[in-house]
């Protein structure tokens, strides 16, 4: 979904007739100076879903008439095949989770059953078996993935939350070269899940439920990976409405376990967008008094390293919505007291933000590894950079160290850029600051790039499938198991991708490390078809 600009919140006269709102209450002045009734101002919601369920579904269907028609008659066989489907249902009938869902999952859940018969069960039971029902670290949770399965099983296949499931699974097996048509079902899916997602939130029960949340958090899921993987802007509605949702549910709707997981998903969400190398381009509100009030909300015994981390980044944005605006003035050079105030608040952030490695588990840190060696020397070069092979427990994992990286990395390239204003003398203390900043961010991206070999191992192309002729590190003793493979082929690359972007954007690095980074990020555009 492409970001259409900041929405109007003038009233609907004012916007028929295109002039400035002044947005008075309970009437507006334009309204009142030509005896109109006011109808008075959208709602939060309204802006966050303006307009989207008709241009997704206009562009949805252009895009079926390019298409041969293989979809719509799969469908409808299915359709043939569940006469007990309720009436003004969804397209496919065949999702009802008492007909859909069989064999027993490892974890105790049942698992959506492979059909042959629609490419939407296809998709689903492989969202579920590969992003779903893999094993994890249990202190790296900070999503919600882990609490849709038992919520997707008790929902109709027609619901709010089974849509968006569908039209996420839909979207993710688009990324494989045989299933790249399965992205235009996908908006499809996704259009109906907007409509239902508006009548949701405005309902007084329905906007209180897990599956309403878990929902939306599903839709800004898919905007992310549609937007990435068309290389396009990510606009943020959904997490700004997320975080709306949840202020409206208040306390009392969040003292449930799951209920606590969805107000962290949202917290990581938001900081995530904030600190994408897009968004940090741009001039941003402070938004820790937003974090503060969602950490106000959720129950504090549930907190684990990875929600400490969500909470301490947030320190972060505020940090760079404060100096972005003085550092990028092209108009105006930044002052000593600018500089210097940036450069304080900067430390305090750093400050706060290095402690955090003291909390992790001691079977968090990563471990060298010297066993994939299985390749010439000139082929290990692709894969590997300096020599660098780190382990960790799972990719979860990783991808908390990364995060912290990528935090600590916009914190030092800020400030770096501010004693480059300040132009410091050789031997001054300045000057020997700028020195350990230079280093902290090798170091730093030394480690990011010694994720690599762990998220891609070698491969180079098919999708987010695993491949057996692909290899992946170990640690000397066992062999990577099935659940890693899986996990490292559906997720590894998307895991990556921002933290190698922040890396690729910071300078000064040692010569050969960034064109070695950017050659990364086109082998993950390569593999998960980004454009």
């Amino acid at each position: 979904m492409v970001y259409g600009g900041k929405p109007s919140t003038g009233c609907k006269n004012c916007r028929q007739r295109k002039i400035k709102c002044d947005e008075q209450k309970p009437s507006c002045t334009q309204c009142t100076a030509t005896d109109r009734v006011c109808p008075g101002y959208p709602h939060l919601f309204d802006l966050v879903l303006r307009d989207e369920t008709q241009s997704v579904a206009r562009k949805a269907q252009r895009r079926r008439r390019r298409q041969p028609q293989t979809y719509g008659t799969v469908v409808g066989r299915a359709a043939a095949a569940a006469p007990n489907a309720p009436a003004g249902g969804s397209a496919n009938p065949a999702f009802e989770p008492s007909s859909a869902l069989a064999t027993i999952a490892p974890s105790g859940f049942f698992l959506p059953r492979s059909f042959h018969d629609t490419p939407e069960q296809q998709a689903v039971n492989a969202f579920f078996s590969n992003y779903i029902l893999i094993p994890r670290h249990p202190f790296s949770e900070r999503g919600y993935l882990e609490c849709l399965l038992p919520l997707y099983q008790n929902t109709r296949h027609d619901s709010l939350l089974s849509l968006a499931t569908v039209a996420m699974a839909l979207a993710i097996q688009g990324t494989s070269p045989p299933n790249k048509r399965c992205r235009v079902l996908s908006q499809d899916y996704f259009g109906k899940a907007l409509i239902k997602t508006g009548k949701a939130i405005r309902d007084p029960i329905e906007s209180l439920k897990d599956e309403t949340l878990i929902a939306v958090l599903l839709l800004s899921f898919y905007e992310r990976v549609l937007a990435t993987s068309e290389s396009k802007q990510i606009s943020g509605v959904h997490d700004t409405g997320a975080v709306a949702l949840v202020k409206h549910r208040g306390k009392e709707n969040g003292k449930s376990e799951v209920s606590a997981r969805l107000l962290l998903a949202v917290q990581t969400q938001v900081v995530s967008y904030h600190h994408s190398v897009d968004h940090c381009i741009q001039t941003s509100a402070p938004f820790s008094k937003t974090l503060a009030d969602l950490d106000s909300l959720r129950p504090s015994s549930f907190e684990n390293v990875a929600s400490r981390l969500t909470s301490l980044s947030a320190q972060a944005s505020d940090l760079l919505a404060f100096a972005n605006p003085t550092l990028r003035n092209r108009n105006e050079l930044p002052s000593h007291d600018q500089l210097t105030a940036i450069l304080d608040h900067a430390t305090k952030v750093e400050a706060q933000l290095s402690a955090w490695p003291e909390s992790v588990p001691h079977d968090w840190w990563w471990k060298s590894s010297n066993t994939f060696n299985t390749m010439p020397s000139h082929e290990r070069k692709l894969y590997v950079y300096n020599r660098r092979v780190d382990i960790y427990p799972d990719i979860w994992v990783a991808s908390v160290w990364n995060s912290y990286r990528s935090t600590m990395l916009l914190i030092q390239s800020t400030i770096l850029q501010t004693l480059g204003f300040l132009n410091p003398p050789p031997l001054s203390r300045p000057a020997a600051r700028m020195v350990t900043a230079i280093n902290t961010v090798q170091d730093l991206v030394d480690d990011i790039c010694g994720s690599v070999p762990l998220n891609l191992g070698t491969k180079t192309f098919g999708g987010p499938a695993d491949r057996a002729e692909v290899r992946y590190p170990d640690d000397g003793v066992t062999m990577p198991s099935s659940d890693y493979r899986k996990s490292a082929a559906s997720l590894g690359g998307w895991f990556l991708l921002e933290p190698l972007k922040t890396a690729a954007s910071v300078i000064s690095l040692r010569e050969g490390q960034n064109e070695w980074i950017l050659r990364q990020i086109e082998r993950i555009q390569r593999i998960y078809i980004i454009e």
